[in-house]
């Protein structure tokens, strides 16, 4: 039998946290192992990712050297494998193969595999991946995986406030340059400037290409509405009876409950958009809402 494999193809900042969450705690269909992103697949396509990867191997390594160690994320810990430094060397080898990416979670799977229904890879780099490199790689995951694709988006206008609030949070130089986070994204937008994570239509059709894709809004799931939680159970053939919280819904911005395990999503925004706020970022993002439309012939947004 092929290994059952959930991939999360982001998008970052659209609640990928709270559905890793709800797949792996609410509700147990399928689990990450040790890390929700390991960035395997892009550090693949992209040697230079190693630099994402190292800050957690570094962390991994000292933290199973501690005595008494509870992993930050403690849900994951039973099936963490963290203790074990030689297969923590393996996960984060500087040089990975696609080898390496299909032994980690085949092993996984047998850990967990009378629990869980599914593995799943949540890094949101997989939402970076261009159509070439998916292309060359789909056939070999095929031939040993069972692969459904999980995409999420949230309103293009607040997931990319949010993402360049966070870069701001995390860059001195940009809070030299500009007084305020959205002062950084009102810039960010009048330059043409988009980051790729706000390309859903290229990403969505790149998967859905190559590999049985769904996509989900998460203001639909966590609302309530066009049967999205029935239809995410259907597609995973699992029974998804609980949703666990998201800080992103409804939108509070800086109020933003602090839901456990759900710091980055409370944190991420530094101020609240305004009404005007939300007009102006409409303006320059209405290709994307377009381009939302045209492929799927519906608008969850305004805009």
């Amino acid at each position: 039998m092929k290994t059952p494999l959930i991939i999360g193809a982001g998008k970052g900042w659209c609640a990928t946290s709270p559905l890793h969450l709800t797949l792996q705690c609410a509700t147990k269909c399928s689990h990450t192992g040790i890390l929700k992103e390991d960035h395997l697949l892009y550090n693949i396509y992209n040697k230079d990712a190693w630099g994402w990867r190292e800050y957690w191997y570094k962390r991994l390594v000292n933290d199973s050297m501690t005595p008494n160690w509870k992993h930050p994320y403690g849900y994951q810990s039973k099936y963490g494998f963290h203790n074990n430094l030689e297969e923590i060397e393996e996960l984060f080898t500087r040089n990975p193969t696609l080898q390496t990416y299909i032994k980690y979670y085949k092993r996984h799977y047998q850990r967990v595999k009378h629990e869980y229904k599914y593995v799943h890879d949540f890094s949101n780099s997989n939402a970076l991946l261009p159509r070439n490199f998916l292309a060359k790689i789909a056939p070999v995951l095929k031939k040993h995986f069972d692969i459904k694709v999980l995409m999420i988006f949230r309103d293009p206008v607040r997931r990319l406030y949010s993402e360049l609030s966070q870069k701001y949070q995390d860059s001195p130089n940009l809070q030299k340059s500009y007084n305020t986070s959205k002062d950084y994204w009102k810039s960010y937008l009048k330059k043409g400037k988009i980051t790729q994570n706000s390309d859903y239509i290229w990403s969505f059709k790149s998967y859905n290409e190559f590999f049985s894709t769904i996509s989900i809004v998460s203001e639909e799931l966590w609302d309530g509405k066009n049967n999205c939680q029935e239809k995410l159970a259907k597609f995973l053939d699992f029974d998804i009876k609980e949703l666990w919280p998201n800080a992103y819904f409804p939108e509070m911005g800086t109020k933003a409950p602090h839901h456990e395990y759900l710091k980055d999503q409370w944190s991420s925004d530094l101020e609240d958009l305004t009404e005007e706020d939300l007009e102006f970022g409409r303006k320059y993002m209405k290709k994307y809402y377009d381009e939302w439309y045209d492929y799927f012939g519906s608008m969850p947004w305004r805009c």
